[in-house]
């Protein structure tokens, strides 16, 4: 992962999900773990700071979008940080008016209360999150030393003569190459020369004894427990820690911090459950999931918390197919499909009910989606009888009108002598300021069209289900669409599947598995909402621990799987079918 690689450092803010998601759909977590948060503090006021923001974060002033939050930080990084508020007025989509609307919420000079944003001292206002950054229990004095070979990048930055680049490069090449051993081996990093190193050498140390911080070699202590929602975090001490001391050291290196972390990891809790038995009336069921898992790159598939609770909560409730939207790329499921396949992280390994033998399957780019294109997936368990005999993008007719702005994702599923035709979906948010709503409602006035082109290619077939994120509550009249065709959303009305960090009971409904009369004659009557189990202890929250996996909850359904009521050819391919709406060209 190397010092400085961007996944430690959390991308998104956390928040407030009572606000309704048609205003802007925000997110509310990072893809990878963030260690900075463990001894961030409480100082600060309700004010953002406009150096140290982030795009989200940017975006909770009134007025202020995507655009004109990534505006903000570009001119920020190009002038190297306002130095007085007035100077926001210049960024391009600001000016004079819209400055005079935020200007009360911004400041230059303190931290906004919640904000995920780093300490003043410890960032940089270009933005560059390319480190992370431990705050000390104890500080350096000022006639002191900095350790070369231990200090972070912003540690670096306080010696004159190294800005925020050099010492980016003097981390990157100690990560690479192994710590210094003189100070003269720093004319190897690049931007470093001979007149530099003279200036800069007598503030420089390869080891503790010439830096103030002898007690703690590198500035750097983690307290015996960092909580962590319902986690206690406990240290691991060494064999050379005799003296059990209350701190541990810890080390800028990738290598030492994954030695810190496996406390961490192996402490954390996960609901308690009985395995399920794959059956209900003494008759065989599969759990039929849908999980919109945000922005879920392979970055974020690496993070070890979100392997964990994606994983755990699989086997906990019985999944036995599941399809995720919001993929960044083609290999992030895969991760996933490992980890149940090959366990490494300790409660997958540990669990003890059913582990099954999975597969998985990613569509072609259904569309963009925030600085990525976005994929569709499904996750299934052929130990249970499950099957995927084909699957594709429902494409539409050539020279066409673009009819939504991701494809559906058809596959063709088998669940011991039960098959279907399940549509995987991810409707138009409806923007910040609701300026997308007619983009939704227009999608959603072609699902039946979907249904139409399924029915079409497989005549006879009665089994079809259309689940995933459809960006508005069920209960809205836009769906007496699918009402009209005789579709039932199988999740309880009511039950809401946003989640965050600051309201865990959820607002808002916009997760939903449409099923035919037909489906619903086999379907047991069990479904739900996971609530349970979707924090852990390495995922970030803004700047601190214990965040979710995604700002949705993945939802269910129960079928039997015994007998199929209809007798339809399935073995045609989903590539074969055609979109039968937009207007010939």
């Amino acid at each position: 992962m190397g010092a400085v690689n961007s996944c430690c450092i959390p991308k998104h803010v956390d928040s407030d999900s009572s606000t309704p998601k048609k205003i802007g759909h925000r997110r509310n977590l990072s893809a990878a773990f963030n260690m900075s948060a463990m001894m961030e503090g409480d100082q600060g006021q309700n004010l953002l700071n406009i150096n140290y923001a982030t795009e989200e974060e940017l975006m909770t002033l009134p007025g202020i979008n995507r655009a004109i939050a990534q505006a903000i930080i570009e001119y920020r990084r190009k002038i190297g940080g306002f130095k007085k508020i007035e100077d926001v007025a210049l960024v391009s989509g600001v000016g004079a008016v819209k400055l005079s609307i935020i200007r009360d919420e911004i400041t230059l000079s303190m931290k906004r209360q919640g904000s995920t944003g780093p300490p003043t001292e410890e960032n940089s206002p270009t933005g560059s999150r390319s480190d992370i950054s431990f705050r000390s229990e104890t500080s350096r004095k000022s006639n002191g030393k900095i350790n070369v070979n231990s200090s972070n990048v912003f540690q670096l930055m306080k010696v004159k003569g190294i800005g925020q680049v050099l010492a980016e490069n003097i981390v990157t090449y100690r990560d690479k190459k192994g710590q210094f051993k003189a100070i003269d081996d720093l004319i190897k990093v690049k931007g470093i020369g001979p007149n530099l190193l003279s200036a800069i050498r007598n503030q420089l140390s390869v080891d503790d004894s010439e830096s103030s911080n002898n007690t703690q070699p590198n500035g750097h202590v983690l307290s015996d427990s960092v909580n962590s929602g319902n986690t206690t975090i406990p240290p691991k001490l060494s064999n050379n820690d005799h003296n059990h001391t209350n701190c541990r050291v810890l080390s800028s290196s990738t290598e030492n911090m994954l030695d810190i972390l496996e406390p961490i990891i192996k402490s954390g809790t996960r609901p308690k459950v009985t395995p399920f038995n794959f059956k209900h009336k003494n008759r065989s069921v599969v759990r039929v999931a849908s999980w919109n898992v945000e922005r879920f790159d392979e970055e974020k598939a690496n993070n070890i918390g979100v392997r964990e609770v994606i994983c755990m909560t699989i086997l906990e409730n019985g999944f036995g197919v599941v399809a995720f939207q919001e993929l960044a790329d083609k290999n992030s499921l895969q991760k996933i499909c490992d980890e149940l396949n090959n366990p490494t992280i300790s409660h997958v390994v540990k669990w003890p009910g059913v582990r099954g033998s999975w597969k998985c399957v990613v569509s072609k780019a259904t569309g963009r989606m925030y600085r990525s294109l976005e994929y569709n997936g499904f996750l299934y368990d052929t130990s249970q009888g499950i099957s995927l005999s084909s699957s594709a993008n429902l494409e539409k007719p050539a020279n066409s009108t673009r009819d939504f702005v991701r494809r559906p994702f058809i596959g063709i599923l088998k669940m011991k002598k039960f098959d279907c035709v399940m549509a995987s979906v991810h409707l138009k948010a409806t923007g910040l300021d609701n300026e997308d709503l007619e983009r939704l409602q227009a999608e959603i006035d072609n699902v039946p069209k979907v249904v139409k082109a399924i029915e079409e290619h497989y005549p006879g077939e009665k089994d079809i289900m259309i689940l995933g994120d459809f960006n508005l509550e069920p209960e809205k009249e836009d769906f007496d669409c699918l009402r009209e065709k005789g579709y039932t959303n199988a999740i309880p009305a009511g039950a809401y599947t946003n989640i965050s960090n600051k309201n865990m009971k959820g607002s808002r409904t916009y997760d939903h598995i449409w099923i035919t009369k037909e489906t619903k004659s086999v379907a047991t009557g069990n479904s739900g909402v996971v609530r349970e189990g979707l924090t852990n202890a390495l995922i970030p929250n803004g700047w601190s621990w214990g965040g979710v996996v995604s700002d949705h909850c993945p939802v269910w359904v129960e079928l039997y799987t015994s007998k199929d009521l209809d007798k339809a050819d399935l073995s045609i391919g989903a590539e074969a079918i055609k979109f039968t709406l937009g207007t010939e060209g």
